[in-house]
């Protein structure tokens, strides 16, 4: 593993998921939860959150 943290906005967390899993049933909404209620740690940056994907794929306990 890599010591560079891959910070993302939902929308290209999203994205990363589905082009390791198409068939994922992760959803949009699933990683809105998971941030907005303090799940895996974010920051806002703006109107937007980001956060590490590493954590987000941790929370969900899948690794590509």
């Amino acid at each position: 593993m890599s010591n560079t943290l891959r910070i993302r906005t939902m929308e290209t967390a999203y994205k990363e998921i589905k082009e390791m899993d198409p068939g994922t049933a992760i959803t949009k909404w699933a990683i809105r939860k998971a941030v907005t209620e303090g799940f895996v740690p974010s920051r806002r940056v703006g109107s937007k959150y980001v956060f590490n994907l590493d954590a987000l794929l941790d929370y969900f306990n899948v690794r590509a």
